[in-house]
């Protein structure tokens, strides 16, 4: 037989109501920290995200500007133009798009992601044409150009043909008729 004296507690196993509180009070703050780390992870991720697509579709734009004045026999007149879209959201080369079936992404609004700028400056002594494209986002239109890209093209096949633009040109006109050859 076990005897109990009164001035001993019986001690059982579990938790009391306090820690059980305590336990979950922590629980909540530290899943606060962690929700909040997650969406800046996730956040700048997104940004990294736009930048990179802004680099890729500049990239494209120009390569393709690139592509189609390399082979000109003349920079300033001519059958053939480059110039941003009446919307000023795409390039175009005699009217179609330069890129076609490739188009940027749109704004929740259904405007398209970023407005472009397309500058042309050309150098007749060393036959290139400097071609620049601005990037702002449509969707904070106050955040001013975010991205800013260029190209030199060379242009053997030009004569003395290129003329001097100025230094607000938005569009190009040339041409890659065949040079006739002296006979």
């Amino acid at each position: 037989m076990n005897v109990m004296s009164k001035n001993k507690k019986i001690r059982r196993g579990g938790f009391t109501l306090l820690e059980m509180v305590l336990v979950m009070a922590i629980m909540v703050i530290m899943s606060a920290y962690l929700y909040a780390t997650f969406k800046v992870v996730n956040y700048s991720h997104l940004e990294v995200t736009v930048v990179n697509d802004m680099h890729d579709y500049a990239s494209l734009n120009l390569q393709a500007i690139a592509n189609n004045l390399c082979n000109a026999t003349s920079i300033g007149s001519g059958s053939k133009s480059i110039a941003l879209a009446e919307d000023g959201n795409s390039i175009e080369l005699n009217s179609n798009p330069i890129l076609p079936g490739f188009t940027q992404y749109h704004t929740g609004n259904g405007t398209a992601k970023w407005g472009l700028t397309l500058t042309f400056t050309s150098n007749p002594d060393a036959k290139t044409v400097t071609v620049e494209l601005a990037m702002t986002d449509n969707a904070v239109p106050e955040s001013g150009v975010v991205y800013r890209d260029s190209v030199t093209v060379y242009c053997p096949g030009c004569t003395d043909t290129i003329d001097e633009l100025g230094d607000d040109c938005h569009s190009l006109s040339f041409s890659t008729d065949p040079i006739a050859t002296p006979t």
